[in-house]
């Protein structure tokens, strides 16, 4: 029998939609529940006809077919062209920056707990001494007996952490691991409940990146850039447009030429210019994760404070709520 991964509360939804008087509803996750949901649109169907609905009044249900890379890419805007009265988002937490034009209702899309799951917490408990806990929203109901932090967008932030506590991440991915790690100075072990996986993030991993991101800032050193693009995304939750305003005052300041760029998706194809570098004042992650994939060198916005101001003391960037207008 396959395991089914993934609570997507069809009851709740079904009632929300009912509640609502939502007529047309456009469901959105990320890759890796979209044909998740693709099933959970014919349970939802189901449900009305087994409490009779006519076919005529049962709501038109779309997926977003385009990426969606968190609650940070809600796609409100997107899909206002088809006037939809309600927009189900699976897989992410509300972020408190993201003020959407049409209703949303945020499904967790909680990770259903086994027997395996339960085994390896309880190991790496007592392996790690009642480790701090940090998790995505998904993971957060099998972990409530231990009191997790939950990550909300790209921030690594901890509360009521002892710095005498071992750290231990319960999800899949390793930017937060590393982050937490840089950010707190210590090593965190990592647990992926859906491979099984139990790692770490060392202190020599950390010097690696680290080295790797001063590398790029000291090549603009050697090889003061003749113009920068300084790129802005359009998605709700990464417009860091209080970023994108203070990079290109860096700029004028220090008479370096510029080209500013506002896109939605940021991606080799969109980036042709002829600059030196670009400043992603968008999610860091597209710097961290994806540099390899550019031909030319992608930096933070932090990074290039640093690269103005000579400042060698690596800060990693972090999108935070006042980033935004």
């Amino acid at each position: 029998m396959v395991k089914i991964m993934w609570n997507l509360e069809t009851e709740r939804v079904y009632n929300y939609i009912c509640t609502s008087k939502a007529k047309k509803v456009i469901l959105q996750a990320p890759e890796g529940l979209k044909r998740s949901v693709d099933l959970e649109i014919s349970k939802l169907r189901q449900k009305f006809e087994e409490n009779n609905t006519p076919q005529e009044q049962i709501p038109k249900m779309i997926i977003w077919g385009e990426s969606c890379f968190g609650a940070c890419d809600l796609c409100d805007r997107d899909v206002s062209l088809l006037n939809p009265d309600l927009i189900v988002h699976y897989g992410h937490e509300e972020l408190s920056y993201v003020k959407s034009e049409i209703p949303v209702i945020y499904v967790h899309s909680y990770y259903n707990i086994d027997e395996d799951f339960e085994k390896n917490m309880e190991k790496l408990q007592k392996e790690l001494n009642n480790p701090t806990i940090v998790s995505t929203i998904q993971f957060k109901k099998c972990l409530d007996e231990y009191n997790p932090n939950i990550i909300l967008g790209c921030r690594a932030v901890i509360n009521n952490w002892n710095n005498e506590d071992s750290i231990l991440y319960v999800g899949t991915g390793r930017f937060h691991p590393l982050m937490m790690a840089y950010k707190f100075k210590k090593t965190v072990k990592i647990y992926n409940p859906l491979s099984r996986e139990i790692s770490e993030i060392t202190e020599s991993e950390i010097k690696k990146l680290i080295k790797i991101r001063i590398g790029k800032i000291t090549k603009l050193m050697i090889h003061p850039p003749q113009k920068i693009g300084i790129v802005l995304s359009t998605k709700k939750g990464q417009c860091r447009t209080k970023v994108f305003d203070r990079m290109i005052e860096l700029c004028e300041k220090n008479n370096i030429k510029y080209v500013p760029i506002v896109l939605n998706n940021i991606s080799p194809s969109n980036l042709i210019y002829k600059v030196d570098a670009y400043v992603i004042c968008a999610c860091p992650r597209i710097v961290l994760d994806d540099y390899t994939n550019y031909d030319k060198t992608l930096i933070t916005a932090r990074e290039f404070e640093m690269y103005v101001k000579e400042d060698f003391e690596y800060v990693f960037d972090e999108v935070m709520e006042y980033d935004f207008i």
